[in-house]
C-alpha cells in the first residue's frame, strides 16, 4: 500500500534521555506541501529520473518494453510510421510474440499522418491496438474531434512508469540521426504511483476495449516503495476534473517565494495563469519563461507573444529558443517540479486528456532547471526596448490571436 506523506513543521532532536536537544531542519517533502493543494495526495517511496530530449527517453522506454515479461500499457498523441516509430513497433511485436499483453492506445487526430497499415502490421502481430475517438465522417461528432488524448505514457509490468512530453516521431530524434532534434522531457518513475499511472492508462481503455482485452487496475498488484521521493500523479477525465491540472499549476506559483521556471511550447495562458506569474515577479520571485522561437503553429505562436510585453512589464523574463522547445515542466523555488504533456493553452485545458507528475525533492527541481538553464544559455532573451519594436500590425495581429486563443 502506497505510503501518504505527513506534511510536518520543525522536529525536535532528543539526546539518550529523551530530552530535546535542537530542531531538525525540516524535509524537503514536509516544506514542499505548501506547493500542493491538497498535501494529503502526496504519496511516497519512490524512485524519479528525469530523461531529457528522444537521446535519453528512447533508449529507455525501448529497454523498458524490451525487459517487460507480464504486461506493456502504451498510450501516445503520434506514432510516426518512420524510422523511431518503426523501432517501437518492431520492439511492441517482439514482446507480444514472447507472451506480454500489449496495449496500444493512440490519437487518431495525432496519428492522421500515420497510415492505418502501421497499426494493422501490430495487429497481426498480438499487439492490442485501440484509437481513441476515430472520427467517422458518416456520423459526425464535433465533440468527440475536439476531444483528444494528448497523454503520452509507458507502463511496464506494473514496476516502472513514463510521462512526459515526446512522442514517437523522428521529431524528437537528434540531429546526428537525422532527427528534428526537438528539445522535451519526460520522467521515468518506479514506486506506487507507477499503479496510479497505469490506472489512468487502464480507465481510459477499459471503456473503448473488447470485453476480453479489458483490464482491472484494482486486480493488479501494488509496486513496492522503489525509493524515498514523494510525488503526486494529476490527470483530467473526459468529462470531469477539467480544471486539475491548471489548478496544481496556479497552487504551486502563488506560492512560490523565490524562484519559477516554466518551459512550454504553446504558451497562450488565460488570464488567471498570466496574473500569477506577474504577481509572482511582483513579489521579488525570479521568473522565467522557456519558449520557442517558433513552434509548429503560426498562430498559436502570435497569440503566445500578446502576453510578453504584460509579462516583460512586471518583470517576469523570457527566453526564445531557435530549437522547438516541446518541453513542459515547472519547476518553483527548488522543491517543486511537474512534468508531463499539459500546455498552458485552452486546448489543453478544456479538452485533451492530460497527465504530469509533481515532484516533491531537490534534487529533481535541480535536475529540471540545469536542463532549463542550459537551454536558456543557447537561447535568446527578450527585453522590453527589443519587444517593443515589432511593428503595430503584428501587434494587431497578435491580439487578434490570443482574442480567438480557446478556439485554436
Amino acid at each position: 500500500m502506497s505510503t501518504p506523506v505527513e506534511p510536518s513543521a520543525n522536529a525536535e532532536i532528543t539526546d539518550d534521555l529523551g530530552g530535546a536537544t535542537a530542531l531538525a531542519k525540516p524535509s524537503a517533502a514536509a516544506i514542499g506541501t505548501r506547493y500542493l493543494e491538497d498535501p494529503r495526495e502526496l504519496v511516497a517511496g519512490h524512485a524519479v529520473k528525469l530523461l531529457r530530449n528522444g537521446v535519453e527517453t528512447f533508449p529507455a522506454w525501448l529497454a523498458a518494453i524490451e525487459s517487460a515479461r507480464v504486461r506493456v500499457s502504451l498510450e501516445m498523441y503520434i506514432f510516426s510510421d518512420d524510422v523511431i516509430g518503426r523501432r517501437f513497433a518492431d520492439a511492441l511485436i517482439a514482446a507480444a510474440r514472447r507472451g506480454v499483453e500489449v496495449r496500444l492506445l493512440y490519437d487518431f487526430v495525432g496519428c492522421r499522418d500515420t497510415p492505418g497499415e502501421f497499426f494493422d502490421r501490430m495487429r497481426a502481430h498480438g499487439v492490442h491496438v485501440i484509437v481513441y475517438h476515430r472520427y467517422r465522417f458518416w456520423r459526425p461528432r464535433f465533440w468527440a474531434l475536439l476531444r483528444r488524448n494528448h497523454r503520452k505514457t509507458l507502463v511496464c509490468d506494473g514496476r516502472i512508469a513514463f510521462s512526459g512530453g515526446l512522442n514517437i516521431d523522428n521529431e524528437w530524434v537528434s540531429l546526428d540521426d537525422g532527427g528534428g532534434d526537438w528539445h522535451d522531457a519526460a520522467i521515468q518513475v518506479e514506486g506506487p504511483a507507477v499503479a496510479a499511472i497505469e490506472a489512468i492508462f487502464l480507465r481510459t481503455w477499459n471503456r473503448r476495449a473488447k470485453k476480453w482485452a479489458r483490464l482491472d487496475p484494482a486486480r493488479l498488484p501494488a509496486p513496492a516503495a522503489a525509493g524515498d521521493t514523494p510525488l503526486v500523479v494529476i490527470s483530467n477525465s473526459e468529462m470531469r476534473e477539467r480544471f486539475t491540472i491548471r489548478r496544481a499549476a496556479l497552487h504551486a506559483i502563488r506560492e512560490s517565494t523565490r524562484r519559477v521556471f516554466l518551459a512550454n511550447p504553446y504558451f497562450v495562458p488565460d488570464r488567471g495563469v498570466l496574473r500569477a506569474l506577474q504577481n509572482a515577479a511582483g513579489r521579488g520571485v525570479d521568473v522565467r519563461l522557456l519558449l520557442p522561437m517558433e513552434s509548429d503553429s503560426t498562430v498559436l505562436d502570435l497569440a503566445a507573444r500578446a502576453v510578453f510585453g504584460p509579462l516583460l512589464a512586471a518583470g517576469v523574463r523570457i527566453w526564445q529558443s531557435r530549437a522547438v522547445v516541446h518541453t513542459k515542466v515547472l519547476s518553483v523555488d527548488g522543491v517543486f517540479v511537474s512534468i508531463g504533456s499539459y500546455n498552458f493553452d485552452h486546448r489543453s485545458l478544456a479538452y485533451n486528456l492530460e497527465m504530469v507528475v509533481n515532484v516533491i525533492e531537490e534534487r529533481a527541481s535541480h535536475d529540471a532547471v540545469a536542463m532549463l538553464e542550459s537551454d536558456m544559455e543557447a537561447s535568446e532573451e527578450l527585453t522590453r526596448d527589443n519587444f517593443g519594436r515589432r511593428p503595430l500590425l503584428v501587434r494587431l495581429l497578435e491580439r487578434l490571436a490570443y482574442a480567438f486563443r480557446k478556439w485554436l
